[in-house]
């Protein structure tokens, strides 16, 4: 019998794991050979295996298997109708295709990071033909879905330790609000959405201002604005950034703005809606950035609310019929992991939920602003595979309104599983949904989705809007530096696990005399101080690391290397700027390093890790082309019909 022992909780000194290899009888003779899997963490001892660094080598083809099952459940039958047809009521386009299940995306569904190293340890277990697993430690999530796994698939299973304690809610109304039917979180939800948002955008007039030309639409999250041009009265979007201007040129050319602005509601720290309409009023005065500002849900007919609610009742009637049906299909293809303990509970709140009203609220605001603008030269929005995105594409062309663009407006890492979606959602009826050009802002987005089976003929390159600042950047003159000239600049996280893991791994460096000769100064985010952390960490020794303050374009000097958190782009910007780079690898969670597609980059997780990188670093070899940095916009006007 060989055996797999998987570890899900520290050992307590009775059951050491690493002990526990080899089971043997009265006799002496072995019973069974056991190899030992953690599933937490990066480090394991030697003969053993971390499941986060063996889902790291196995997650394209985990991805595409979750793509395919993705589509496939949308397209599976129950009772003579497929699954998007039941989840239609009374639309075009199914809610299936707008749900949370679909969508993909690792925060709104945090089980994902548990489901793919299930996965992955189900395709070690038939790669090396264990026929028993035991699990050490774990919640009881994790140990029901292994032991229906088990009997699934005609293994043994065995608990070596009791189940961890569940984790509560923080409070009395936070439990009571996640007890609730998901119907009732929903409605609670939509009176608070009337009360603090719907009250104050009344809906608009059926027609829109005129244009002398054309109209095209631009529907972009708001207020992500530059602030300081707003108080001047000038609208200009960061998702955007220069094409402002190349628009503003096409507009002064043909005697007027052509660009109807549609807003989608965001919230922005330090400003309420109230501010935020404040802006958007003055934008419209000025008149000087576009033909109309509209946020989204202004084309909310009162009766398109009673449609919406209608339309979600019979949401909730049919995704409970279809649930006992869906439930055992809640596994990837050849695979005997049912997943429904993770994911089960975003079937209800996509369908019976909050989430489930407000997209029906959402698609009804579209196909609304779809039959007021009419015909466009062309319609854009920022690229990250949301839900209104779908319902927004599909809405215009089924009003056959005009082309639609896509753009990628950040980096593309291979964990941002909504950005790539199954080949056959190209054709056919559901290519309706998808954009008629996804445009990417460099090779490497190119080259993943075209790795990813996008259709070639859908996909086209354009300037990266939001990086274009580093464009003809060099390294600043360098400061003075140390006499050994060996400086490290560890650069921290929004996110205080990913900063407190690289915080932590920072110190034992230290501790460990791994950057002995170093100068080692940490550049924090804005919004998360470290000075306190680190004094946690090293206590008197913090003192001798340097805080930097300024902005992190100052910190890159030549010479520098850069050691980055996890998900943070200030590594991005230091590898185009010719600096030697190394970066975190992620803490129970999916890797989002917006470098990871490049195999030299140096990643740590371990004391070893940090030893080699800091061997080893050089400067990246990105390609030229690595992001498309031209200033002077070429790709956007010709696609766009902005040339002069």
């Amino acid at each position: 019998m060989k055996e797999l022992l998987l570890v899900a909780a520290p050992p307590d000194g009775e059951h050491p794991p690493g002990a526990l290899a080899t089971e043997y009888g009265p006799a002496g003779e072995a019973r069974a050979r056991r190899v030992v899997v953690h599933w937490e963490g990066w480090d394991a001892p030697p003969g053993e295996i971390s499941l986060a660094a063996r889902l790291r080598e196995e997650l394209t083809a985990i991805r595409a298997e979750h793509m395919a099952w993705a589509h496939d459940m949308g397209r599976m039958r129950v009772e003579g109708r497929e699954v998007q047809h039941w989840l239609a009521c009374g639309e075009s386009l199914s809610l299936w295709w707008c749900s949370l299940l679909y969508e993909r995306h690792p925060k709104m569904t945090p089980g994902l990071y548990a489901v793919y190293k299930l996965r992955a340890l189900e395709r070690l277990m038939d790669a090396e033909g264990f026929t028993a697993l035991r699990l050490y430690g774990g919640d009881s999530a994790l140990r029901r879905t292994l032991a229906d796994f088990c009997r699934a698939s005609g293994r043994r299973f065995a608990q070596s330790r009791d189940a961890a304690p569940e984790a509560k809610a923080a409070g009395l109304l936070r439990r009571f609000y996640a007890a609730a039917p998901a119907p009732l979180r929903a409605l609670a939800r939509y009176a608070h959405w009337w009360w603090t948002v719907r009250r104050k955008l009344m809906p608009v007039a059926a027609s829109l201002p005129p244009t002398r030309t054309p109209a095209a639409t631009i529907a972009t999250y708001f207020p992500n604005v530059d602030m300081q041009a707003a108080k001047e009265g000038r609208f200009r979007s960061r998702y955007w950034e220069s094409l402002h201007n190349a628009l503003g040129d096409a507009a002064r050319r043909e005697g007027g703005h052509f660009v109807r602005w549609l807003f989608v509601r965001f919230p922005a720290p330090g400003l309420d809606l109230a501010q935020c309409l404040e802006l958007r009023n003055r934008f419209r005065q000025e008149g000087r950035d576009g033909a109309s500002f509209h946020y989204l849900e202004e084309f909310l007919r009162h009766r398109d609310l009673w449609a919406s609610l209608w339309r979600h009742a019979r949401l909730c009637v049919a995704s409970l019929r279809l649930e006992r049906s869906v439930q055992p299909t809640f596994c990837f293809s050849g695979s005997r992991l049912n997943f429904w303990e993770y994911l089960g509970g975003f079937w209800a709140e996509s369908f019976r939920g909050w989430r489930g009203l407000e997209r029906c609220l959402q698609q009804r605001a579209l196909q609304r602003y779809a039959a007021c603008a009419g015909k466009q030269r062309w319609t854009l929005f920022p690229l990250e595979n949301c839900p209104w995105e779908r319902m927004l594409t599909q809405a215009v062309h089924q009003a056959g309104n005009g082309p639609v663009y896509g753009a990628q407006h950040s980096s593309l890492r291979p964990t941002d599983f909504r950005y790539f979606d199954d080949k056959r959602t190209f054709a056919g009826q559901l290519a309706t949904f998808q954009p008629d050009t996804i445009l990417g802002n460099g090779s490497s987005a190119c080259d993943q989705w075209l790795a990813a089976h996008l259709p070639a003929e859908r996909l086209a390159a354009a300037e990266a809007l939001r990086y274009l600042y580093l464009a003809d950047k060099t390294p600043s003159p360098a400061h003075s530096a140390p006499p050994h000239g060996k400086r490290l600049l560890a650069v921290t996280s929004f996110f205080a696990d990913e900063t407190q893991a690289h915080l932590e791994l920072l110190a034992r460096a230290l501790r460990a005399g791994l950057l002995d000769g170093w100068e080692v100064r940490v550049k924090p985010h804005p919004y998360l101080p470290v000075r306190d952390r680190l004094h946690a960490l090293l206590g008197s020794r913090a003192d001798a690391i340097f805080v930097e303050e300024g902005p992190i374009a100052d910190c890159l000097q030549p010479g520098v290397v850069v050691w980055a958190s996890n998900s943070t782009t200030a590594v991005l910007e230091a590898a185009l700027k010719g600096l030697p780079v190394m970066a975190m690898l992620p803490l129970g969670d999916f890797d989002l390093c917006p470098l990871q597609d490049v195999a030299d980059l140096p990643r740590t997780g371990t004391l070893d890790h940090v030893a080699a990188a800091l061997n080893t670093a050089t400067p990246l070899n990105l390609s030229a082309d690595y992001l498309c940095l031209d200033s002077a916009l070429p790709r956007w006007k010709k696609l766009l019909g902005l040339e002069p």
